[in-house]
């Protein structure tokens, strides 16, 4: 996990357990204390909600560029492999020649 990720994310554990536990030591009744609660569970749900959404965007995009890469990668060694067989074929025929030529002489 990255260091950003795990700083928001002890933020927001830190910012929950505050505002949970203030929730208990203010002076108001029961039933007001359920409702703030839930007022703060459903706030922060909504947050970790809009940031799973964005680190799934940003995983995609991520994927993608990957996928990009490779494909440009895979690519450029099948040219490098094709160039490789031309010269092997371009040696192994002047190897040939060179053969053929000695033989003739001898």
């Amino acid at each position: 996990m990255s260091e950003k990720k795990t700083v928001f994310l002890a933020f927001l554990v830190g910012f929950v357990t505050g505002s949970i536990t203030a929730l208990f030591l203010a002076p108001a009744s029961g039933e007001e204390t359920r409702k703030k609660l839930r007022e703060e569970v459903d706030k922060t749900t909504e947050k970790l909600k809009a940031e799973a959404e964005t680190l799934k965007a940003k995983a995609e995009e991520l994927s993608s560029k990957a996928k990009e890469i490779l494909e440009a990668k895979k690519e450029e060694i099948k040219e490098a492999i094709g160039k490789g067989k031309e010269v092997i074929k371009e040696k192994k025929e002047e190897l040939a020649s060179k053969l053929l030529k000695k033989e003739e002489e001898v």
